[in-house]
C-alpha cells in the first residue's frame, strides 16, 4: 500500500458513531415518560437496562441528554433539541422499514378521524403546521363522537384518530400527545375572573355548564366534585363548547371545560385553572396490526414530534419525578 501524502495522513478521522435504533427509541420514550421505570415497562425491560442504554448512548455521542438524581429525570437543553430532531426521523425510519405491499403509489390522502370537541380545539394548529411541512399531503377529516372515531380506526376506515384516552385500547396502538386540564369558564365580571387558578371548592353551590360528550369529561368532573366535597351544584349538560362559553359569558352558570376547549371557545369568558389539577390525556391512535401508509406515517410523526417539543418546552423549568 502506498503511503499517503503528509498533509492527508495527519488529518484526524471523524469518529464513526455506533448508535442503535433501539437506543434512540428508548431516548424518545424516556423523554416522554420522564421515568426510567415507565420507559422500561413500555419496552418490557428493567429500569436499570433503560438507564444503562441511555448512558451508553450519551457516552457514544458525548452529550448529556438527561439530568437525573435518585428521584428525578428530565431532558437537558441539549436533550430537548435532539429530541425535536430525532423523534420524527425515528418514526419515519420505523415506518419505512415495516413491510408493506402495494401502497407505494397510493395518493397522499390521509383519513383522520377526531372527536368533535378536539376537532374544534386541538386539531386546527396541528393540521396547519402539518400542512406547512407536507404541502402535497391531503387530509380527509372525519368529525364524529369519540365512540365512532374509535370504531373507524379499528375498522380501517380511518388511518388515524385523535381522541381523549379511552377506557379500552383493544386492537389500537396509542401515543399520548398531551394532558388537557379542566378549567372553569366565568364571565369577566365574576369574582374568579381575576384569578389565574381556583380550588374546586370555589364551585360549591354553583350552576355548572358541562359538555355532554363521550370523551370522559362528564365522569372526570363528577369524580373531582366528589373528591373535593363540592356540594350543592346543579349540572347542565350542553352539546357544544361554544354553547358552554356563551352561557357562561351571559352569567347563566360556570362552565367546566378542558383548557383547550376553553381557549377555542373564546368570546368574553375567562378561563381559570381548577386545582388540584384534573386532566384528560389527548391521544393519537391507529390500528396495531396494520402498518401506516407513507402519508399517514408522516402525519403521525409530525403530530408526535410537535407534542414532544411542546411538552419539553413547557416542562423545561422543572424536573419530573421518575
Amino acid at each position: 500500500m502506498r503511503d499517503l501524502p503528509p498533509d492527508v495522513a495527519h488529518v484526524p478521522k471523524a469518529k464513526a458513531l455506533s448508535v442503535s435504533l433501539h437506543q434512540l427509541r428508548l431516548f424518545i420514550t424516556l423523554a416522554r415518560h420522564r421515568s426510567f421505570t415507565r420507559a422500561g415497562d413500555e419496552f418490557g425491560i428493567t429500569q436499570s437496562a433503560v438507564s444503562r442504554s441511555i448512558r451508553e448512548l450519551e457516552d457514544e455521542i458525548e452529550l448529556r441528554l438527561f439530568d437525573r438524581t435518585t428521584r428525578q429525570v428530565a431532558p437537558t437543553e441539549v436533550g430537548r433539541h435532539l429530541l425535536a430532531r430525532v423523534a420524527p426521523l425515528v418514526e419515519e425510519l420505523e415506518v419505512t422499514l415495516r413491510p408493506r405491499s402495494g401502497d407505494a403509489c397510493e395518493p397522499g390522502i390521509v383519513r383522520l378521524a377526531s372527536s368533535s370537541s378536539l376537532t374544534a380545539s386541538v386539531l386546527p394548529a396541528l393540521l396547519a403546521s402539518c400542512q406547512a411541512s407536507y404541502p402535497d399531503l391531503s387530509t380527509a377529516l372525519v368529525d364524529q363522537p369519540q365512540s365512532a372515531v374509535l370504531q373507524l380506526v379499528r375498522s380501517g376506515e380511518a388511518d388515524l384518530g385523535v381522541v381523549v384516552a379511552p377506557e379500552s385500547l383493544d386492537e389500537l396502538a396509542a401515543e399520548p400527545l398531551f394532558d388537557d386540564p379542566l378549567c372553569a369558564l366565568v364571565p369577566a365580571r365574576h369574582p374568579l375572573a381575576a384569578q389565574r387558578s381556583a380550588n374546586w371548592r370555589a364551585l360549591r353551590g354553583a350552576s355548572l355548564l358541562i359538555l355532554d360528550d363521550d370523551t370522559g369529561s362528564h365522569a372526570a368532573i363528577d369524580r373531582a366534585l366528589l373528591l373535593h366535597d363540592v356540594a350543592g351544584t346543579m349540572r347542565q349538560p350542553l352539546a357544544q363548547a361554544s354553547a358552554v362559553a356563551q352561557m357562561a359569558e351571559a352569567g347563566l352558570g360556570i362552565g367546566v371545560l378542558p383548557m383547550h376547549a376553553c381557549r377555542a371557545a373564546g368570546w368574553g369568558a375567562q378561563a381559570v385553572t381548577l386545582t388540584p389539577e384534573v386532566s384528560r390525556t389527548v391521544m393519537l391512535v391507529r390500528r396495531r396490526s396494520r402498518a401506516l401508509r407513507p402519508g399517514a406515517a408522516n402525519v403521525w410523526a409530525h403530530f408526535v414530534a410537535a407534542s414532544l417539543t411542546k411538552r419539553a418546552v413547557s416542562a423545561a423549568p422543572q424536573a419530573i419525578e421518575a
